[in-house]
């Protein structure tokens, strides 16, 4: 798989002049480096060094900077004998710009950034450019993602929400929110497939659930079994007695669908309202969670295991009985199986009877179900989260490593920025200890900005390296990171693509890789429709 990596650039100094201390910023300017810049017009380009000296904000062309695409021959900013794109300058301090667009037309041309083109940036000491400058950068357009399918409206499925699953062809298969037809609340949701066709996907919609009994609003990723057999939960519809239904297991074999079981809410110490996908051992049992339901309304953990008869049998192994008992509540992240057969998950809140910034007590925790000699299972939580600058809140599933750690991300948490009021989000990691119990340990704080924020995903350990999803990025419409181990418990974090809204916005779900390292990948929003898009990254 190709690697995309920060442009680091070698800056050429312009000999400067002596200054006196009236003068500060006329210096000779150094650009330092110059962050990622993708073949798309509008996107932060943070241009780093020193000597730039001041500029107040503004729209348009200045002087002081000129950026050329050398490749197809255009340039924007300044140009004696005019230029043919206009730059959109957000910031400019003496050590740091922002360009907010770099693309448009001039004239009859039009003039788009292309992959791998070659680019030249400038930069003149805004106070003296006669006399200062310019310092000189070089750096490459990087491709973007390819979008395989870009959903459309209805009744083409919509909103994709959660991970993608391949077959042994590289047919992709994943749920959509909505789509269909329009007896719910908007559309109901489908189970879509995806065929490559000599390089064009087309989309078939297996199944468009009806609003009713049969479900609706499909949650997470489809599991999917080695008959083809693809399994899943609806956040709402179903036989409960909830206002909207209480959610439903499903299965869908041959286009038809086949209800494994209707969820009954608290009333009827079953759960209800699932918000993520299933995971099936190597016996084929099911494993889920409910955000709700249960005895006490905190929510629970289910199973459902073959009968033999081509059925389910279902139960409720666990119910969370929330902050005040010192235990979990609301689980919103799938489960984690290991090789013994023991579910590893967390829970968004819970764990303590102290509030976090949500109006549910506690601030969530991780915790592990182990089956019981004889039957049943026993729970024990591994960590509490706690009010602090730190992880909190967790949403997104936990991941192992080839050593046996834990790994996640929290969408809050960490030191709080103006990027993020309530912080950015942390990597942690839980490592389990000689005496049974596991050490929790925050490995990485999200900063926003050009990197991610809000990781919004599940890890992917990829040789060595986890890959994720989050907000955040050039143009802010979300990224796809790397979390690389640097050597005594160290982590580092890159934003290795960031979308484009017409390649995708607003990521969800697991990545998946290929055999021969593409990632695919899903984004709830964006495209043409800004109905989301499938997409791939070589």
């Amino acid at each position: 798989m190709r690697r995309l990596s920060l442009v680091v650039v070698t800056p050429l100094i312009a000999l400067g002049l002596l200054c006196s201390a009236t003068c500060f910023a006329q210096a000779s300017p150094t650009i330092a480096s110059v962050s990622r810049i993708w073949a798309r017009g509008y996107q932060t380009i943070l241009i780093s060094g020193s000597g730039f000296g001041s500029l107040r904000p503004y729209t348009g062309d200045s002087a002081a900077i000129r950026i050329t695409d050398i490749t197809q021959g255009w340039s924007a900013g300044y140009a004696p004998t005019g230029d043919a794109v206009t730059l959109q300058i957000a910031s400019w301090t003496d050590r740091q710009i922002s360009v907010m667009q770099f693309t448009g037309a001039y004239g009859t041309g039009s003039y788009t950034l292309q992959a791998n083109d070659q680019v030249t940036v400038e930069v003149w000491n805004a106070q003296n450019i006669s006399g200062f400058g310019p310092a000189r950068a070089r750096a490459v357009v990087h491709a973007n993602a390819t979008a395989l399918y870009t959903f459309l409206t209805n009744p083409d499925s919509s909103f994709p929400d959660g991970g993608l699953v391949m077959d042994a062809a590289g047919d992709l298969y994943g749920f959509a929110a909505q789509g269909g037809i329009t007896t719910c609340a908007e559309t109901c949701g489908t189970v879509f497939q995806l065929t490559n066709s000599n390089g064009v996907w087309n989309e078939s919609v297996l199944y468009e659930f009806q609003g009713g009994s049969d479900g609706w609003d499909p949650q997470g990723s489809p599991v999917r079994d080695s008959a083809g057999n693809l399994y899943g939960v609806t956040y709402y519809g179903g036989t409960g007695t909830c206002f909207f239904g209480c959610g439903t297991v499903f299965e869908i074999s041959g286009g038809v669908e086949t209800i494994l079981h209707n969820f009954q809410g608290y009333t009827a110490n079953d759960g209800n309202s699932p918000s993520a996908g299933l995971v099936m051992d190597a016996a084929g049992n099911l494993y889920g969670t409910t955000s709700y339901g249960g005895s006490t309304g905190d929510g629970t953990v289910f199973e459902l295991s073959p009968n033999g008869s081509g059925g389910f049998n279902y139960s409720v192994i666990y119910t969370f009985q929330g902050g005040a008992a010192n235990d979990g509540a609301t689980p919103l992240a799938a489960l984690t199986l290991d090789a013994a057969g023991n579910l590893y998950g967390t829970t968004y809140s819970g764990g303590s009877a102290a509030y976090c910034y949500v109006y549910q007590p506690g601030c969530g925790t991780v915790f592990e179900l182990s089956p019981v000699a004889g039957g049943g299972w026993s729970e024990r939580v591994l960590h509490v989260f706690t009010y602090q600058s730190q992880a909190i809140n967790p949403s997104n599933a936990l991941t192992f490593d080839s050593a046996g750690n834990l790994y996640s991300t929290t969408a809050v948490g960490g030191p709080r920025t103006t990027n993020c009021r309530y912080g950015c989000g942390v990597f942690f990691g839980l490592s389990p200890r000689a005496d049974g119990t596991w050490q929790e340990k925050t490995l990485l704080n999200f900063t926003g900005g050009l990197d991610t924020s809000r990781p919004a995903t599940d890890l992917v350990y990829q040789n060595g390296i986890f890959y994720g999803m989050g907000n955040g990025g050039s143009s802010a419409d979300g990224t796809i990171y790397t979390l690389t181990p640097t050597g005594k418990g160290q982590w580092s974090e890159s934003a290795i693509y960031s979308f484009g809204f017409y390649d995708g916005q607003q990521p969800n779900g697991k990545l998946l890789f290929g055999s021969d390292g593409t990632i695919y990948g899903a984004t709830r929003f964006g495209g043409t429709f800004d109905r989301g898009v499938v997409f791939s990254l070589p």
